[in-house]
């Protein structure tokens, strides 16, 4: 009988894992675990990386102020941690600044949203700001493990917070968006490809929708313009416009030279397709003008692509292979929140398409470096396919 090999246990990993019952892989703020499931990745606020206090709000003035006395008001009352402190200035001056490439908007981040966070019925809303700006120290230092700690508790505690408001009720709608739009951008970046129309920011995005669908008009009239007023795409032409739409309005052909015509047959399987199509292009446009469009597609295309995308038809394939390389264009200079392998997972999908839908591809393979297009040998495509019809399909 072969020795029994020593197994060392480590109180290193994230919450969910342990509730869980399996191994965590360590990797803060999001371990592969809870990334492949789409899951809330929660850590230890006493883990090795230090502890990360619990804040209290203060509520701010709203007269104008320059950046340096806006700091100071924050941090003057001395209940915070060093930590809490440190990652309050970087959004004020670095984090804020990512958030829009609108500088209107940035300004509005900057000052404005701050301000309401510090007010004691929105103390969610702080928590959302502390966790992105935790997020983005982390991205800006792999190697500084107490943000990523400090990021994933204060998500956690921003959505505890807002679900206990939301039922308390009276809770202003603006702040709500505001807050929901940050942890959006949270998700996003810490939310593998494969789990985005499933895991916790696809939910987000859609109560996003439900919220400003509800007060639109009010909002537009509140301080939080700046932020809300997402400017329409123009008609300006944006790089590769043409050769992008055309490779897509070849899906609808009903010609036999496609693969599957029948499937066009079902009116409402070639309008979720039609409709799908319509919202990328749309998003496309607004993503050179604004950077929060890259949740647009998600949150607008119809239910039933996203079904198809689940069942693994070519069609809805190809469709998600085409945001993938928008995103890889469009993030090159793009914010780090939305910076992801969006080439690699582009080619993934196409090399698991069946060879007949080749001749359709020859654009959208194009757009691929050399090393990401049809060279997949190490990754089993129908795995990475059942995990995101799981993902889907799921309660």
């Amino acid at each position: 009988m072969p020795p029994i090999r020593p197994h060392h246990k480590s109180r290193k990993g994230c919450k969910t894992c342990k509730q869980r019952k399996v191994k965590c892989g360590e990797e803060p703020p999001k371990c592969k675990n809870c990334t492949k499931r789409g899951i809330e990745c929660v850590w230890d606020t006493t883990s090795q990386y230090g502890s990360v206090p619990g804040t209290h709000t203060h509520a701010v003035s709203s007269s104008p102020g320059n950046l340096s006395s806006t700091v100071s008001n924050w941090t003057s009352s001395g209940s915070f941690d060093v930590l809490t402190l440190e990652l309050i200035h970087r959004f004020a001056t670095t984090t804020s600044h990512t958030l829009s490439i609108d500088p209107v908007a940035a300004s509005a981040w900057k000052t404005v949203v701050p301000k309401l966070a510090f007010a004691p019925e929105n103390r969610f809303l702080l928590y959302a700001i502390l966790a992105v700006s935790g997020l983005h120290a982390y991205h800006a230092d792999p190697t500084a493990g107490r943000y990523a700690v400090a990021a994933s508790t204060y998500h956690w505690q921003a959505k505890t917070e807002l679900h206990r408001a939301q039922i308390g009720g009276e809770v202003d709608t603006g702040v709500i968006f505001i807050t929901l739009s940050l942890l959006a951008m949270y998700q996003f970046a810490t939310s593998s490809i494969v789990s985005l129309s499933a895991s916790d920011w696809n939910i987000t995005i859609q109560n996003i929708t439900c919220e400003v669908a509800k007060v639109w008009p009010q909002l537009r009239e509140g301080v939080l313009r700046p932020v809300l007023d997402v400017k329409a795409p123009t008609t300006i032409s944006t790089p590769l416009e043409n050769y992008f739409s055309s490779s897509l309005s070849t899906l609808l052909s009903r010609a036999h030279s496609l693969p599957d015509p029948e499937e066009l047959h079902d009116v409402s399987v070639y309008a979720a397709y039609k409709e799908s199509i319509h919202i990328l292009e749309i998003s496309r446009k607004a993503l050179f003008q604004n950077w929060s469009a890259a949740g647009l597609w998600w949150a607008m295309a119809p239910n039933r692509f996203f079904r198809l995308l689940a069942e693994g038809k070519p069609r809805a394939l190809i469709i998600l292979a085409h945001y993938c390389v928008m995103m890889k264009q469009v993030t090159k200079d793009g914010p780090w929140w939305a910076k992801k392998q969006w080439g690699i997972e582009a080619g993934r999908i196409l090399s698991g398409l069946d060879q007949r839908w080749t001749p359709s591809l020859g654009w959208l393979s194009s757009q691929l470096d050399e090393d990401q297009a049809f060279d997949f040998a190490d990754n089993d495509f129908m795995n990475w396919l059942s995990e995101v019809a799981s993902l889907l399909n799921a309660p």
